[in-house]
């Protein structure tokens, strides 16, 4: 906190009914090379209780207020192609227009103080080992999903006993450059997006060691 996340919390008296974390583009755990002082989003979200009421547009207005007072130049933010999960469009209701598109990521970018900014998707580079199926988890807390998603795919994949090789790291700046990125993957490949259901986990692996039997 304070480092690779900041953010804003909606409140209904004590409680927190919706957020939005980020981080500056300098210090932004996304796998993605952009200009400094842009505001990267991790992740927003509101209690379904509240949806559908203007709070998102409320957060959002906030945000870019409170922005303009700092020497910010806008508001980046990996939106998805998930109707369920940050989905694209909400934002290009509000003023965000795409500026990069790697399915099933669109990334959408607000202007604050200026009106374009250059931004290319960070390359893939893990490797994995070769002589069984990897799974690879990077420790990380910046989104309320990705703790979960870390227990759940960790789950799974000790479920497959020694036909699995689990490897966990930390979800560091470093690492992000390192790698290309933070998210879960499945013998080098990213193939779960967001809050992933246990069915398709099992399945990503399943697949993933019958292309490796195949290959041997």
């Amino acid at each position: 906190m304070g480092e690779q996340v900041e953010g804003y919390h909606l409140l209904d008296r004590d409680s927190v009914v919706g957020h939005i974390y980020y981080a500056m583009s300098e210090k932004a755990l996304l796998p993605y090379e952009t200009e400094p002082q842009v505001a990267c989003i991790y992740c927003t979200n509101l209690l379904k209780d509240f949806l559908r009421k203007g709070l998102g547009r409320l957060m959002f207005d906030h945000m870019k207020t409170d922005l303009k007072n700092r020497p910010v130049k806008g508001i980046m933010i990996p939106a998805t192609e998930f109707k369920e999960w940050m989905h694209y469009e909400l934002f290009l209701k509000q003023g965000f227009k795409m500026i990069l598109e790697h399915p099933p990521y669109r990334v959408v970018y607000f202007p604050l103080t200026q009106e374009h900014i250059e931004v290319k998707q960070r390359p893939l580079t893990y490797k994995p080992s070769q002589d069984k199926v990897e799974v690879t988890l990077f420790r990380n807390n910046f989104c309320p999903v990705s703790p979960f998603m870390y227990n759940r795919i960790k789950k799974a994949a000790q479920s497959f006993g020694d036909r699995v090789n689990l490897v966990e790291m930390d979800g560091t700046l470093m690492n992000m450059k390192r790698y290309g990125t933070l998210e879960p993957l499945i013998n080098g490949k990213i193939r779960l997006y967001g809050p992933a259901a246990e069915e398709d986990i099992m399945k990503a692996i399943e697949d993933e060691i019958f292309e490796l039997s195949r290959r041997h």
